[in-house]
């Protein structure tokens, strides 16, 4: 090779190695001292990041016991812990997410909303609950700068309020909204045989319109409430403005466990005939985002991230060094300029096992992904 095309190649390689080194995923701090975290996610101004305890023993949730830490976020990014116990009392907490609108004069855009309970609550000797009747499962809002308890909605099996044409929640997994300001709800139908009144195990995907959320949080049963009933065991779910649609993570028990995203149409949501397959047959799925650019990226039970490739493979996400998460909950994304992100992921277990080590790892993710 001559001079001249050896300089141009070397020149080429040089503008090549700082994307290419830059081009894995990068693991920044680990934030310490959680008490089973299973959902993370940012404000919508990127100040601050909620992080959901899931309290539980051996067997079941700790009644009263789960949390939100509140971290504040500026800019690098650096998170300083602003209260490790934000909203404390809550019994089985699984997700939170913010009000993209005001709901009447009951609360403003931004408020936080968290849905929780599970009829799986261990008792003081270490065993499954036989009735949780008089625990609550549904939804309660709180003010995002001083966590003030402004609303709650019980929507269990023995609650007063009745959503008209529904099941009643059960054990609810994940939340999102849509564009419209219209809540959906997954529920795994899981322990509905632990109530006063049995109630039939039934996976389901709900929608409460945005003046049903208004007359929720009035104490009126709300009309416009919609449920998908689905096969398979709900995990997390997520909107989509790109193409209005909402994805869900699903997992088949039956046999070796598979996982699954689905997504459908916010106009379409009640034809289950409209559901579309996104990636199916894949290992086990604890949560799921959508990166800014329109990327499903998925967290696997065994602590993997994956990126569909077709209806039935997906791509490995490497690390270096290498590593996986260790029980990864449901994750927050920050935009960052230049088109990289960062992820907060909860991890139940950490490095330490059962109670102690319980950690929200903070990744960076180039602009490629």
């Amino acid at each position: 090779m001559t001079t001249f095309p050896r300089l141009l190649a070397l020149a080429a390689l040089s503008a090549i190695l700082p994307f290419a080194q830059g081009a894995r995923p990068e693991v920044l701090e680990d934030l310490p001292g959680f008490d089973r975290p299973v959902s993370a996610m940012f404000s919508s101004d990127g100040k601050s990041l909620f992080v959901v305890n899931r309290s539980r023993g051996e067997v079941g949730a700790r009644r009263e016991a789960g949390s939100i830490t509140q971290y504040s976020v500026s800019e690098g990014p650096v998170f300083k812990l602003a209260s490790k116990r934000f909203v404390v009392g809550l019994t089985a907490p699984s997700d939170i997410d913010f009000l993209p609108a005001a709901l009447g004069d009951v609360a403003p855009a931004g408020t936080l909303i968290v849905v929780s309970g599970t009829p799986l609550i261990e008792t003081e000797d270490g065993r499954i609950t036989k009735d949780a009747s008089d625990d609550f499962i549904g939804l309660s809002l709180f003010d995002p700068l001083s966590g003030k308890l402004l609303g709650k909605a019980d929507l269990g099996p023995e609650s007063d309020l009745k959503m008209k044409g529904s099941l009643p929640l059960i054990s609810p997994n994940s939340i999102t909204f849509d564009k419209s300001g219209n809540l959906y709800i997954a529920d795994t139908g899981i322990g509905g045989n632990l109530f006063k009144n049995r109630v039939k195990a039934q996976p389901a995907v709900y929608r409460i319109n945005r003046a049903g959320l208004v007359d929720l949080f009035s104490g009126t049963a709300p009309m416009d409430v919609d449920v998908m009933k689905i096969s398979s065991i709900p995990g997390d779910i997520s909107y989509e403005s790109r193409d209005d649609s909402v994805y869900f993570v699903a997992n088949h028990l039956q046999g070796a466990t598979k996982g699954a995203v689905f997504k459908v149409s916010s106009d379409d949501f009640q034809d289950v005939m409209k559901i579309q397959t996104v990636c199916r047959d894949l290992t086990a799925l604890s949560s799921m985002r959508m990166t800014p650019n329109g990327k499903v990226l998925l967290a696997t039970n065994s602590g993997e991230l994956h990126v569909p490739r077709g209806k039935k493979t997906s791509r490995l996400l490497r690390f270096k060094p290498e590593m996986t998460f260790s029980s990864p909950g449901k994750y927050g994304l920050l935009e960052e300029p230049g088109g990289s992100f960062i992820m907060a992921v909860p991890e139940e277990t950490g490095d330490a096992g059962a109670g102690k080590g319980q950690r929200v790892r903070i990744v960076r993710m180039p602009p490629k992904f």
